[in-house]
């Protein structure tokens, strides 16, 4: 959802029998050490990415999103909500190419004057440069399919189509048959889209042969049950260099109050998860999963949870607006091999909880919770080559004092032993937030080699003890005094909320 824009208690029930045991899973999870406990990193990066001649920017930077190049992963590219400083009626990227150390920014991307994008997620084929980008626009708030030849180039990104009435776009891309005469890059975007009847809005737009110059995207509806008006905001794919490809959405089933009043709840929500074992290319994509209970599209993980769905944050809620949070990552080792997480709010005790879980039969059956994490949302999950499984999320801590936002990386070999890396631990300020979302409505995780690749929003307050793991400003920043100054390295700036790269390596 767009940044302050609109947004039209049961306890979980296991809908299926937990995963299969370790001895019968296919290829199950790889393991490292005796124990299957994962060794700390070997490297962890955080930097704040705002250049040093934004010294001065006091934007909400909120809602961040990462892409990192298959083909050269010293190429990344990130978005936020940040308008262009130069003026433009673009919005702009961010942009590294010495694996995220360094960053500018090229105002490559249609927008307003003195606006940012609404929201903008992007993603790399893996063929050369290319890129490509889902996005809502920040004057007319239209969804935008967008893309560019050279990500690094300042050029400005080419439109491929667009259409009212849509929300949260999120991007992935692949290459079918790589290396061979029919090679095929393909893009999918998992949109909610408002352009339907009958109130089932989650909708995959794919296509399957994004190197022409001008690619065409179709709509795959990926709801077959009736909803109470709309799906969730959040339709998460994933793509295995297979061909497999998932996708996990909120189907809604009942809601009460009202989003204006801040009221609004969902009361009855599915955690369905589809998939297509083919690149999406069959006469009916996205149905090799059905549901036993009424032999439907996509496999209901967990049936009957609730949470609130806000128009804005308050205190009770460290500031940020909550609305459910889900993510989805497939083992590239092993296309049978999955992980979803998802938020849902409990009866008492805890704003939003986090589950992780994983299916290791293609998404059929699921396990137990591998993680569960009260008082959290902005669940992100990737896996690396090695096996390794990533969980990153946004943690609401009351201890003494004021709350706190803390950032939180969790890696594990086996599910069940876990290592954990705070990234940022920063205080709520109430004189950073402008709008909504404070944070963003995600974060984003990825994992390319043996690294962990990510981004997270949170408070710019040069304290080092905010970053206990160690943190670079590329801003103007003095941490002797807590300061933010200008270039002038005088002049003191207000803190505000940045986005941050992280990159954290496995041995």
């Amino acid at each position: 959802m767009a940044r302050g824009a609109k947004r039209t208690t049961k306890r979980a029930k296991r809908a299926h029998a937990p995963e299969a045991p370790p001895s019968k899973r296919r290829g199950g999870a790889r393991q490292a050490g005796n124990n299957g406990a994962v060794a700390a990193p070997s490297a962890i990066m955080i930097v704040n990415m705002i250049p040093r001649a934004m010294s001065a920017e006091v934007q909400q930077d909120s809602e961040p999103h990462l892409s990192v190049n298959p083909a050269d992963a010293n190429q990344i590219v990130a978005t936020a909500f940040t308008p262009d400083p130069g003026g433009s009626a673009n919005a702009p990227i961010f942009v590294s190419a010495d694996g995220g150390q360094t960053w500018t920014l090229n105002a490559t991307v249609p927008s307003q004057v003195g606006r940012a994008t609404g929201d903008i997620t992007t993603a790399f084929t893996g063929k050369g440069r290319r890129l490509f980008a889902g996005i809502l626009h920040g004057a007319t708030s239209a969804y935008i399919q967008l893309g560019a030849n050279d990500a690094l180039s300042p050029t400005n990104m080419k439109v491929f189509g667009s259409r009212p009435s849509a929300d949260q776009p999120f991007i992935i891309g692949g290459i079918a048959n790589a290396g061979t005469s029919n090679e095929r890059e393909r893009v999918y975007i998992g949109v909610n889209d408002f352009n339907v009847p009958n109130g089932r809005t989650a909708t995959i737009d794919q296509t399957l042969n994004a190197s022409v110059a001008t690619p065409r995207f179709s709509s795959v509806r990926i709801e077959p049950r009736a909803t109470s008006g709309q799906n969730g905001a959040q339709i998460r794919p994933v793509a295995h260099h297979d061909g497999t490809i998932y996708a996990v959405y909120y189907g809604w089933r009942s809601t009460t109050g009202n989003f204006a009043a801040n009221t609004f709840r969902v009361t009855s929500a599915d955690v369905v998860v589809v998939r297509d074992d083919n690149w999406g290319t069959g006469a009916q994509p996205f149905q090799a999963l059905r549901d036993p209970s009424d032999n439907l599209m996509g496999i209901r993980m967990v049936r009957g949870i609730a949470f609130p769905f806000m128009q804005s944050g308050t205190n009770t809620t460290g500031l940020q607006r909550l609305g459910g949070t889900v993510a989805i990552a497939v083992d590239p080792g092993n296309s049978s091999t999955v992980y979803v997480s998802y938020g849902e709010q409990p009866a008492t005790g805890s704003v939003m909880t986090l589950h992780l879980r994983r299916s290791t039969n293609r998404g059929q059956a699921w396990s137990t919770d591998l993680l569960t994490v009260p008082n959290a949302t902005n669940g992100a999950v990737a896996v690396s080559s090695g096996g390794i499984i990533g969980f990153a999320y946004q943690q609401l801590v009351r201890t003494t004092g004021v709350p706190r936002w803390r950032t939180i990386l969790q890696r594990s070999a086996d599910g069940s032993n876990w290592n954990s890396v705070v990234l940022a631990d920063t205080p709520v300020d109430p004189a950073e937030k402008t709008f909504d979302p404070h944070l963003g409505d995600y974060i984003h995780l990825l994992a390319r080699g043996r690294n962990f690749f990510g981004v997270f929003s949170a408070s710019n307050k040069p304290d080092l003890t905010n970053f206990p793991n160690g943190v670079t400003f590329e801003r103007n920043a003095d941490f002797n005094t807590r300061r933010l100054l200008r270039l002038d390295n005088v002049t003191q700036v207000r803190s505000s909320i940045d986005p941050f790269f992280f990159r954290v390596a496995d041995q």
